[in-house]
């Protein structure tokens, strides 16, 4: 496609404004294109490098998400509604579901009803964990993370290691 030449008004050209309303309606970089009349690269550059361009883009998706959060509270009122009336009719799956979501299941963790991912109620403790925490910060910086040829290396080791296993399980016969 040719170059054109934009004239911006508020920052954005027509064609960047009408590329935003397709984007955030989930159209690809390829198909908001095509759609305005500019090339692909042109419509990544201006995701990635256009300052003006990202800000209005991020302010049309929080519009849109702000409409599906409101959505989504709408819906809270009938899902309780429903909730409640499985547990009552008996549905102890959901019942159950219900008290892990509250924190009362005592398979994951806890050591009494309702202490799932509650903290420690000693401050003695909390600081105690925050010491280990801040412990095992310092050793991870001491000892950085094995280059890729280190790896390798170790990898490679293993395989001959377990390819003399094998040949030994087979001369022995276990």
């Amino acid at each position: 496609m040719a170059t054109k030449t934009y004239k911006r008004e508020h920052g954005l050209t027509i064609e960047q404004l009408n590329a935003v309303e397709l984007l955030v309606m989930g159209k690809t970089d390829k198909e908001v294109a095509e759609a305005v009349g500019v090339n692909r690269v042109t419509v990544t550059k201006w995701r990635l490098y256009d300052p003006y361009f990202q800000a209005e883009l991020n302010r049309r998706r929080k519009e849109i998400w702000g409409v599906a959060v409101d959505r989504f509270r709408s819906l809270l009122l009938k899902a309780l509604n429903t909730v409640e009336k499985a547990i009552e009719e008996g549905d102890a799956r959901t019942a159950i579901e219900i008290l892990r979501m509250a924190g009362m299941d005592m398979t994951k963790g806890g050591s009494s009803l309702g202490t799932y991912l509650v903290g420690e109620t000693e401050a003695e403790e909390i600081l105690e964990e925050l010491a280990e925490a801040k412990k095992r910060e310092e050793i991870f910086k001491a000892f950085p993370a094995p280059t890729d040829w280190e790896k390798k290396s170790v990898l490679d080791e293993l395989e001959e290691l377990a390819t003399r296993l094998e040949r030994l399980q087979t001369r022995t016969g276990t």
